[in-house]
């Protein structure tokens, strides 16, 4: 059993076809008091709709859904309600999902033959505001670094700085803001001004935002 504290539980809403799926998520995180399941769906539109009722801190949402895709459904459910974050829980290793659920304004992605301690670590980073991904899936991201730029991506980059494409790089490699400062000898605010800056000079508003163009670029973690 988890002896984790409780302050204010993480509000999550499960998104999966499967109902035995559904239960197994449940029961993966019962033990952990910090996560609360406030509510469940089957289909994108029942999951679209949860969001707006139930306010969730994170929709643990699958990809493929009877009626609409779930990286589909990721956009609708940001622009319901742009507060609730999004981490994709898949069994598909699919670089080209991977890639377009970052796009799609996914916190994170993650299989689902994880553990419960996994999962919850992975909640709170996401309700946190950081970005995941599963470890497995960094060999097929940087085949797709390296293999899948793009001129319109790669332009956009061109706009920052040398130590701005950095920051983006360890961003794009799942660094939270924390470890992205230890990596280059920079205070976690100082990071957080070099993001607020990449954002505007993008017009992004996520972090997913920003690794999806550097992956698209065909950039690397050095600049």
């Amino acid at each position: 059993m988890s002896t984790e504290p409780v302050n204010k539980p993480i509000r999550v809403l499960l998104v999966d076809d499967s109902p035995i799926i559904r239960l197994g998520l449940r029961s993966a995180l019962e033990d952990y008091p910090a996560i609360a399941i406030i509510g469940e769906a089957g289909t994108a539109t029942e999951g679209i709709a949860a969001v707006m009722k139930l306010k969730p801190d994170v929709v643990l949402l699958d990809v493929n859904l009877p009626d609409k895709s779930g990286l589909l459904a990721c956009q609708d459910m940001l622009k319901a309600r742009p507060q609730t974050q999004v981490l994709i829980l898949s069994s598909s290793d699919s670089e080209r999902n991977v890639h377009d659920a970052m796009t799609a304004g996914a916190r994170g992605y993650l299989l689902k033959d994880n553990d419960g301690a996994t999962l919850a670590a992975a909640l709170r980073n996401v309700a946190a505001g950081q970005s995941v991904l599963d470890p497995t899936l960094a060999g097929q991201v940087m085949n797709l670094v390296r293999n899948q730029g793009t001129p319109s991506a790669a332009a956009r980059l061109n706009q920052l700085s040398p130590q701005e494409r950095r920051v983006v790089g360890l961003l794009a490699s799942g660094l939270t803001n924390k470890e992205i400062g230890d990596q280059l000898g920079l205070t976690e605010k100082t990071v957080k001004n070099y993001l607020a800056t990449v954002f505007t000079k993008l017009n992004i508003t996520r972090r997913a935002q920003a690794a999806a163009l550097f992956v698209e670029a065909g950039q690397t973690g050095r600049a």
